[in-house]
């Protein structure tokens, strides 16, 4: 039974680290609204080792699985956590499991929403950003109001230009 209190151990330090992303997320969301390219940087880089300590836990979590069920004769694929809960005979360890099931499951969905407004924010930035490009490298055009009619002397060899209101009805 030592397998499956070392998996609630794993997904306990899971817990933790998916709550590290989820700080992580909520001042994400507060330096995309600022704007501050070097706050986000960081955040960026304390992201990709809560990710890489997650994918270590996962795997651990996988291999401890894979023995609890190979001790127990039992073949299978995939198996979730729901499946181990059905199969834990101690209620200590079925409300343990349970609890982390839950939990975990709450804080990814948080998550989820957080990731989902920050894209949105990452979006708006860019397509502000690009807007921003085309009106600055975009073919200078002639003001609106301007003077037509040179200051200099009249070309005497030229006929004058009427406007459309001053021609004869």
């Amino acid at each position: 039974m030592s397998d499956l209190y070392t998996i609630v151990e794993i997904l306990e330090q899971l817990i933790v680290e998916h709550e590290k992303m989820l700080k992580l997320a909520g001042h994400k969301k507060d330096v995309l609204i600022k704007g501050n390219i070097d706050e986000l940087s960081r955040i960026l880089q304390f992201e990709s080792r809560c990710i890489n300590a997650i994918q270590s836990l996962e795997l651990e979590r996988e291999k401890h699985v894979s023995l609890y069920l190979m001790q127990r004769g039992i073949r299978k694929e995939t198996c979730y956590l729901s499946d181990l809960i059905e199969m834990t005979e101690k209620p200590e360890l079925k409300q343990s499991l349970s609890a982390c099931q839950q939990k975990l499951g709450d804080i990814i969905a948080e998550l989820k929403a957080i990731n989902d407004l920050n894209q949105k924010l990452i979006e708006q930035s860019l397509e502000f950003v690009n807007f921003t490009l085309e009106e600055m490298t975009a073919p200078s055009e002639e003001p609106t109001y301007q003077n037509t009619q040179k200051a200099s002397r009249p070309n005497p060899y030229t006929k004058p230009s009427h406007g459309f209101f001053d021609s004869k009805a």
